[in-house]
């Protein structure tokens, strides 16, 4: 990876985080120093970026990060459904090395939600959810569903950390029906857990005036 794309990941990253927050202007200057780089690879990155659609660019106000709202929102999940439901429903029983990998990413997942890191919580709950996908042959769908996925990074820096018991939060049904073989419980934990997302952001946006 070259020094343009490392740092476009990490300012993917700082807004999956929460860290830069939608709208917020985006300084070569500053993200020069903080990165103790030139100003070119940042112009770089942010260029990725903007082709991405995770960042604005406006030849008199410079960059900012992609501003968020309810509509967008809904286009965007709507796109998420109809693709990952197709991966979920395509994809190939784990063997025991890939279950295992799994449920290892699940626990740790787990763990970094009990301790209040919601920076790590995403990223292994991410890679949870990818391991998932990868299951299905349909690699140009998954393509698609990452794209998707960068692109909502923002909405979901804005959602609250869950409550509870990690152990009852809807991706257990989901790993639970995978480790069972049940495609239908599968299908069916999947569009559980989308329905409950989806509906805490819309409440959140909504609350936003958004």
């Amino acid at each position: 990876m070259n020094l343009s794309n490392k740092i476009a990941q990490e300012i993917r990253d700082l807004i999956a985080h929460g860290v830069l927050s939608p709208g917020e202007h985006l300084r070569q200057n500053q993200l020069a120093d903080q990165f103790k780089v030139s100003r070119v690879p940042i112009r770089e990155a942010l260029t990725l970026l903007a082709a991405e659609g995770i960042v604005v660019h406006d030849p008199n106000r410079g960059s900012e990060v992609a501003r968020i709202s309810s509509d967008e929102a809904r286009q965007l999940y709507k796109l998420r459904r109809w693709i990952e439901a197709d991966l979920i429903a395509t994809i190939e029983w784990p063997n025991d090395r890939q279950e295992a990998a799994i449920k290892a990413l699940f626990a740790r997942s787990d763990a970094s939600l009990h301790a209040g890191k919601r920076a790590q919580w995403q990223a292994d709950l991410r890679a949870a959810r990818l391991a998932i996908f990868q299951l299905s042959p349909q690699t140009t769908l998954l393509r698609e569903a990452l794209r998707l996925w960068t692109l909502t990074d923002g909405y979901r820096a804005i959602l609250p950390l869950p409550r509870g018991d990690p152990a009852l939060l809807p991706q257990h049904a989901l790993l639970l029906a995978l480790t069972r073989r049940d495609r239908a419980a599968l299908i069916a934990a999947y569009q559980q857990e989308r329905d409950l997302i989806e509906s805490d952001l819309l409440g959140v946006l909504e609350m936003q005036g958004r």
